[in-house]
């Protein structure tokens, strides 16, 4: 009897050590291994940009938008035509209301002609447009379309959906885990709600590990969130959740209490950017210690996957870059260094891509 105690104790702990060391489950789903089987090098062109303390590049219609946080203007705006045409917008602000830092442009969207950019900003409790046309035809800043967040809490990342609905990236800071719900907004109600990234963690000091670069895509109906510490990239599918999944490219990517467990110079950083064009998705791959990825020179590394988690291709170039995102309508990859400078890489020659393209501006 007391073998049979002993094994039965065995088979848990090491079912439980088993859980704790695996990768993170995302919607009840391991991650599926996927393969490369093309590498493309890019040849990069070094434009005339100049634009000092940027650490974020967006391509937004036809302006180039980098996060500017040292200066006192946080965002700087230059014509992907030209160069040429340049401007300063939204100083940092002091009340609670405005901008003390930098927020990522979460998406941009045409309205009555005009170009809308859209934050999320908890002092602001939701989501709200910055109207670029108005403000930079009138010459002061120039906020509007407020999208109530404020019953929700712990708020990671938030999209618009439509009119009504919202999706929302959120925390569970009690047990360390990851929920996406739709909210609509004007019923203040939740919709759905996914508990999608269960970590393991115990330690609310680790709960950074949970940190993901995402994408939203109206046309495709698909939430992605590249894993910054785990080698795992996340596609939540919106209108049919079972078919959500996690991919990687390691045969046995790391968990979450692996990361925990490693000290901070050596933590690995996987996926340090992620974008989206012509309905196709590009990570940055970091795959380093993030002491290593810091201080070395590596060359860039990007992975291209369509919203099935299939591999098209992987692309290289000679520069370290920290930050990237696509021109879609001139199939142009510019790239932020290190030194702030400012890098093109023509996409229109590698077919894999050219076919996407094509089927995207026939949707």
């Amino acid at each position: 009897m007391k073998s049979t105690n002993y094994a039965l104790l065995f088979l848990i702990l090491f079912a439980s050590c088993r859980s704790d060391d695996a990768p993170p489950l995302f919607m009840g789903k391991h991650p599926t291994f996927i393969a490369f089987e093309k590498s493309i090098e890019l040849t990069g062109e070094h434009t005339s940009i100049e634009v000092i303390a940027a650490n974020n590049i967006e391509i937004l219609d036809t302006l180039m938008i980098f996060t500017t946080p040292a200066l006192n203007t946080l965002y700087y705006a230059i014509s992907t035509k030209d160069y040429k045409w340049s401007r300063s917008f939204i100083g940092k602000g002091e009340g609670p209301n405005e901008f003390e830092k930098a927020l990522i442009p979460l998406s941009v969207e045409r309205k009555d002609n005009d170009l809308l950019i859209s934050f999320y900003h908890k002092a602001r409790q939701g989501l709200f447009h910055y109207n670029l046309t108005q403000s930079f035809n009138g010459g002061n800043d120039l906020f509007q379309d407020t999208i109530p967040l404020n019953s929700l809490t712990d708020i990671y990342k938030a999209y618009q959906i439509n009119e009504e609905e919202v999706l929302v990236d959120n925390m569970d800071f009690i047990n360390l885990n990851q929920h996406y719900s739709i909210y609509n907004w004007k019923d203040q109600n939740i919709v759905r709600k996914d508990s999608t990234l269960i970590s393991g963690l115990n330690d609310h000091g680790d709960s950074y590990l949970l940190a993901t670069n995402t994408i939203f895509s109206k046309s495709q109906l698909k939430y992605a969130g590249a894993m910054v510490f785990v080698d795992q990239l996340n596609i939540y599918d919106l209108a049919q959740p079972e078919k959500s999944l996690a991919i990687s490219v390691s045969n046995q990517p790391n968990s979450i209490n692996d990361a925990a467990r490693t000290l901070m110079p050596f933590k690995k950083e996987f996926y340090v950017d992620l974008r989206e064009a012509n309905n196709l998705l590009f990570g940055l791959y970091a795959n380093l210690g993030r002491k290593e990825w810091a201080t070395g020179d590596s060359p860039a590394v990007i992975h291209v996957i369509d919203w099935e988690g299939n591999p098209i291709c992987k692309l290289s170039t000679k520069e370290k870059l920290v930050k990237f995102d696509i021109d879609p309508e001139n199939n142009m990859l510019y790239g932020l260094t290190e030194k702030q400078e400012v890098y093109k890489y023509d996409l229109s020659k590698i077919p894999e891509l050219a076919a996407y393209k094509a089927t995207s501006e026939l949707n």
